[in-house]
């Protein structure tokens, strides 16, 4: 009887304590939320890339409505996005104008899915504001609402200043982290989960070409802008949409507030790539093409970029962003080439003034201001700029093979500029540098005398001759040997003449015409070749022909 009184004492107890367990199992009065975020790629470059979205949804723990497991208590939730500024000033969301310019809060309880308004839990009292720690997105909640497990809070379209952040750093990934107040009015798990991870969102390739001034319509440039990633680039005209088709509620963890206000066309506000080219010659203009060639990155989307605005040189240009359906480019990267062509868009002035080298350099744009939209502040790359166009002369290459001042002797030079002619020819006008070769004057057995001593003539205009003397060219004054004088322009002729009885008046006097070398400018070298046609056709089996 003792035995079996006790063994029913001892049962009961262990019901007691089961009851008491499962009781404290069960009895969950605050509301767990689970968070999972969205992790787009962000401009780290970017002054109002869109984080990803942050939802609460409401633990299994809470079970069915009406138990009494999950009950809130009125308070205010906050997220911080950690070291991130945020700016929500140029946007507006997809639901109409309201003042929260673009962060939505919603809720979907029960199937009912409110956003911006009162709802079971929310209300629409919340605010976005900047912090030593980081933009934080406040919102209040009501109390006495018992959450079904799968009841679900979702905050969403909030800008970040990336640059100004961690995520300024490629690859930097961004969190947001979940407070609330009073502290005990809900729990989160985990508490801080990534919204976004930086990226540089587009890269630059400039495809170098050369003009030559006597041939101003060959030559061709590329500039080729690839998509950093995916999303990088943003069309919110979108065939003329209402709202950007990526901003759709429940289509997609990524909605992006669009900008505001919503001209009718909103191409404007669409992602815009900046060209600034640096060192354009100043007799140099380009005319850049209306629009690049139709993307050819990873999938078809029939984007393109057109041109905005350029400046009246052309050393800058603005191209914008456009492509069909959104959607479609949200899901592949995006390439498109812009191609310069020498004859279409570069003009000349056939002056000295053409030559040079400029190189290019690009960036996302608009640049950051209080009211750009969208706003980089995104740096020129790559860095240092790259060779783009060079601007070459075509040259006359002048031999005089004997000048000479010395020994009672002097050597008259002359240069003709003959591009001003009955024949419609272009004029050039051009310097020539004079380089003279010197030969040691003790010796008639060929000796070298030293490296070459030049002088740059000034600019030689078409139908003129510009002259000179050994004697009369300090530089020159004394020296024998030889000449080579690089003319940049065609048509180029000079003339030698020797006097001896020098400084009186001359006894007798030799004059020749010098050479012309085939101008290793267009052929890339100096030919050895012997006639017309060995230049033709490559060949250059000895010598070197020269004439005029």
């Amino acid at each position: 009887m003792i035995s079996s009184k006790r063994i029913s004492l001892a049962l009961a107890a262990l019901v007691l304590v089961v009851l008491t367990g499962a009781g404290s199992a069960f009895a969950v009065t605050t509301p767990q939320f689970n968070v999972t975020t969205a992790v787009p790629f962000v401009a780290n470059t970017g002054r109002s890339e869109v984080l990803g979205q942050v939802t609460l949804t409401a633990d299994i723990t809470c079970a069915v409505a009406a138990d009494g497991f999950c009950v809130s208590t009125a308070g205010t939730i906050q997220v911080l996005y950690v070291g991130t500024p945020i700016d929500n000033a140029m946007a507006t969301a997809n639901i109409g104008a309201q003042n929260t310019n673009g962060i939505e809060v919603c809720e979907n309880i029960a199937a009912v899915t409110t956003c911006n308004l009162v709802g079971t839990y929310i209300t629409p009292a919340f605010a976005a504001t900047n912090t030593t720690a980081g933009g934080v997105v406040s919102f209040g909640v009501k109390g006495g609402y018992d959450f079904l497990a799968g009841d679900q809070v979702v905050i969403r379209g909030v800008r970040g200043q990336i640059d100004l952040g961690p995520g300024n750093v490629v690859g930097t990934a961004i969190f947001a982290q979940l407070t609330t107040s009073p502290s005990t009015i809900a729990g989160f798990s985990p508490v801080q989960q990534e919204v976004g991870r930086s990226a540089d969102p587009l890269t630059m390739a400039f495809g170098a070409f050369t003009i030559l001034q006597c041939r101003p319509g060959i030559g061709d440039g590329t500039v080729t802008v690839t998509e950093g990633f995916n999303t990088a680039f943003v069309d919110q005209d979108d065939a003329g949409a209402a709202v950007d088709p990526a901003d759709t509620q429940g289509a997609t963890l990524f909605p992006r507030p669009l900008f505001s206000p919503r001209p009718a066309a909103r191409t404007a506000k669409n992602s815009r790539i900046n060209i600034v080219l640096t060192g354009l010659p100043t007799g140099v203009t380009i005319t850049w093409p209306v629009a690049s060639d139709v993307d050819s990155g990873t999938g078809v989307t029939l984007g393109q970029l057109l041109i905005v605005a350029q400046s009246v040189s052309g050393d800058q240009v603005t191209y914008v962003y456009t492509v069909p359906d959104q959607a479609v480019g949200d899901i592949n990267g995006e390439k498109f080439v812009i191609n310069v062509n020498a004859a279409l868009n570069v003009a000349l002035t056939g002056t000295p003034s053409d030559f040079g080298v400029a190189t290019a350099q690009g960036q996302m744009f608009d640049a950051q201001t209080a009211t750009s939209q969208p706003r980089y502040n995104h740096p020129l790359e790559p860095v240092p700029g790259t060779t783009w166009l060079t601007v070459a002369p075509c040259t006359t290459n002048l031999l005089y093979p004997w000048v000479l001042n010395f020994a009672n002797a002097d050597t008259g030079v002359a240069i003709s500029n003959t591009s001003a002619d009955p024949y419609g020819t272009v004029p050039q006008t051009g310097t020539c540098t004079v380089n003279l070769f010197p030969t040691d004057k003790t010796t008639n057995n060929g000796v070298s005398a030293g490296g070459a001593v030049s002088i740059t003539t000034a600019a030689i205009q078409p139908g003129s001759v510009w002259r000179t003397s050994l004697s009369g060219t300090p530089a020159f004054a004394g020296l024998a040997g030889y000449i080579i004088a690089v003319c940049r322009f065609q048509y180029g002729h000079g003339f030698a003449f020797i006097t001896d009885n020098f400084p009186n008046s001359p006894v007798t006097a030799q004059g020749y015409v010098a050479l012309i070398i085939p101008d290793p400018v267009i052929l890339t070298r100096r030919s050895a070749a012997v006639s017309a046609d060995d230049i033709n056709f490559g060949f250059a089996p000895y010598g070197e022909g020269l004439g005029q």
